[in-house]
């Protein structure tokens, strides 16, 4: 019997992933209209900036941070495939939307409002995260300190 459920089990996930072989014509239609390879790029650049803290925290040269960002670059121009992201986030669309909420968001992201949004979300992104890294380093000493009672109650008393 346990053989029966485990094999329904496996099966049963086979079958989903490959149920979502194909995504929506709608989907792909949103993928393309949000400019999603796009989006990827100006994620990856807004990154740069804290590649570049990285090479001020190791007090690098410029060109040794040059090098760096070269690195950062190779990777994700080579090793990064961004197909199967971009599949796996239409895979998550389609999951999270119907077909009529994606037409609309095709709508507007086709408004020059729209556009505008797809323009300055990597940047408002990064710049929400740098606002959330600021406001961690400033209470990263509470962190230590319920991570330092948590140690010594609980790791250093079971030894």
């Amino acid at each position: 019997m346990k053989k029966i459920v485990w094999a329904a089990a496996i099966w049963a996930g086979l079958s989903s992933a490959v149920l979502y072989a194909q995504p929506s014509d709608t989907v792909l239609e949103l993928m393309d209209v949000m400019k999603m390879e796009e989006q990827m790029s100006s994620g990856f650049n807004a990154m740069l900036p804290m590649v570049d803290s990285l090479s001020q925290q190791w007090q690098l040269t410029p060109e040794k941070s040059q090098e760096l960002r070269a690195i950062y670059r190779d990777w994700f121009d080579n090793a990064i495939d961004r197909n199967a992201i971009i599949d796996q986030i239409a895979e998550a669309y389609d999951r999270s939307f119907s077909e009529a909420e994606m037409r609309d968001m095709i709508t507007f992201y086709q408004t020059p409002t729209g556009q505008k949004v797809l323009e300055k979300m990597p940047e408002l992104t990064q710049t929400g995260a740098q606002f959330g890294m600021q406001e961690g380093q400033k209470k990263q000493h509470l962190l230590e300190e319920k991570i330092r009672a948590f140690f010594e109650e609980s790791v250093q008393s079971a030894q």
